[in-house]
C-alpha cells in the first residue's frame, strides 16, 4: 500500500537525513524520512562533533566555503532548534588547540598556521603555561600549540535527538524499519518500495549517508564506506572544553568529564565494529599526547561507517537522468559540520526548480545521465 503521494521522501535519517526534512518541512512541504534504523544510527552518532573547517580543506575553494558557511550557521541553527523543541544541544565555542610534539609536526603546523591566515581565520599562539593549565595532562614534550578560534564543537548525539523532535514538530514524519528494496520512476517522481509498503513522492532527498551507493534501481554512486574507530575516556578534569589535535589524531571533550579520542581511517568495506589494532592507535595516541591520563578510564570504544567519495567531497543535487532524485550524501567527515549548510542548499534546490546555478558538488562530476 502506498501513503503518497508526498511533495518530498528523504531516504537517511542521519544527520543531514533530518536536517534536511526539517527545513523542507518548515518550508511547508509534506515530507517522509525513511530510515531503516533508529534516528541517526550510523556514523552521525559515531562522530565527535567537530565544526573545524581548517582540519579538512586549508584551502581556498567551494568546500572550505561550504564548511565555513556551515559553521557560521551552527549558533543560530542550535538556539533555533532548542527553541522549537526545547531540547538542547551541547555547543561549545572555545575553539580547537592544534600541537607539536616533534619537528615534522612543527612544520606541519606552521603550513596550518599560513593557511588559516590566508583564509582569514583567527590563529593564536599559546604558551606553555597557558596551555598546561588548560590542559593539564599535556606532554611536557609539545613543542608548540596553536589556538584555532573558530573551531566548535556540538554533541552529536544530541543533535540528531534534537533534530527528529524538531522535524517531527514540523510537520515531518519518521519511518523507521523502512529497508528500501528499490527506488523507480513514477511519472515525474518516484516510488520508494520495501518488503512492508511503498511511498510516492514527488522528490527523492537520497541521504542514506555510506549506503547512498547501493540502492537498488538507481544509478550506482561513487559512495564507499571509510570506518573510524572511537575511544571514550571518562573521568577527564580539564579547564579547556574545545579540542585538542595533533596533526592526524584529536582529543574532543563531551560532556563535563568525557573525552573522545578519534579517529581511524580504514577501507574496510560495511564491516563497521571497532578493533584491537585501531584501539591500540587511538590509545597510542592519547598515551603520547596526555601522558597524564594514564590512570582515565576507558568508558566505551564504537565505530561508524562515514560516506567517502572519490574526491572527498560531497554529492548534492539531482542525479543526472533522474531529476526527482537529489543526493544529500558523501560527506565523509564532515557530516555533522556541513548539516545545516546542507539542508538549506538541498531545500533552496527543491524549492527552486531546475532554475539553479551549476554546483561544484553536483553528482554530474562522476555520472552521465541514464
Amino acid at each position: 500500500m502506498s501513503s503518497g503521494p508526498l511533495d518530498v521522501v528523504v531516504m537517511g535519517g542521519g544527520i543531514i537525513g533530518l536536517a534536511c526534512a526539517h527545513e523542507l518541512a518548515k518550508a511547508g512541504l509534506q515530507v517522509e524520512v525513511l530510515e531503516r534504523r533508529e534516528a541517526g544510527a550510523e556514523a552521525s552518532l559515531a562522530a565527535a562533533g567537530m565544526l573545524a573547517p581548517l582540519a579538512e580543506a586549508p584551502e581556498p575553494g567551494p568546500f572550505f566555503d561550504a564548511c565555513r558557511a556551515s559553521r557560521d550557521l551552527w549558533v543560530s541553527w542550535a538556539a533555533a532548534l532548542a527553541e522549537e523543541t526545547g531540547m538542547s544541544i551541547e555547543h561549545d565555542a572555545s575553539g580547537s588547540l592544534v600541537v607539536a610534539l616533534d619537528s615534522t609536526e612543527e612544520l606541519e603546523l606552521e603550513a596550518l598556521a599560513n593557511a588559516a591566515r590566508a583564509l582569514g581565520e583567527a590563529v593564536e599562539e599559546i604558551e606553555p603555561e597557558t596551555l598546561g593549565h588548560w590542559v593539564p595532562d599535556i606532554s611536557p614534550a609539545v613543542r608548540r600549540a596553536l589556538r584555532l578560534p573558530g573551531d566548535h564543537r556540538v554533541d552529536n548525539v544530541q543533535a540528531c535527538a534534537v533534530l527528529a523532535a524538531a522535524a517531527t514538530r514540523a510537520g515531518a514524519t519518521l519511518t523507521y524499519g523502512f529497508d528500501v528494496q528499490r527506488v523507480e520512476r513514477l511519472g515525474d517522481g518516484v516510488r520508494v518500495t520495501s518488503k512492508n509498503g511503498r511511498r510516492d513522492a514527488d522528490r527523492l532527498v537520497l541521504a542514506a549517508g555510506a549506503w547512498s551507493g547501493r540502492i537498488p534501481g538507481l544509478p550506482i554512486l561513487p559512495v564507499r564506506p571509510v570506518r573510524g574507530q572511537i575511544v571514550l575516556l571518562a573521568g577527564v578534569d580539564w579547564p579547556w572544553g574545545g579540542s585538542v589535535r595533533g596533526l592526524h589524531s584529536y582529543a574532543v571533550r563531551r560532556g563535563a568529564t568525557g573525552l573522545l579520542i578519534g579517529s581511524t581511517m580504514e577501507e574496510a568495506g560495511f564491516d563497521n565494529h571497532p578493533t584491537l589494532a585501531g584501539t591500540e592507535d587511538l590509545l597510542a595516541f592519547a598515551r603520547r599526547t596526555f601522558p597524564g591520563l594514564a590512570g582515565a578510564r576507558t568508558d566505551a570504544v564504537w565505530s561508524g561507517l562515514r560516506p567517502g567519495t572519490p574526491d572527498d567531497l560531497p554529492l548534492l543535487g539531482p542525479l543526472p537522468g533522474w531529476s526527482a532524485v537529489l543526493a544529500a550524501t558523501g560527506h565523509f567527515r564532515n557530516g555533522i559540520l556541513l548539516a545545516p549548510w546542507t539542508a538549506r542548499e538541498i531545500t533552496a534546490q527543491i524549492i527552486g526548480g531546475t532554475d539553479q546555478p551549476p554546483s561544484p558538488f553536483s553528482p554530474s562530476r562522476f555520472l552521465l545521465a541514464v
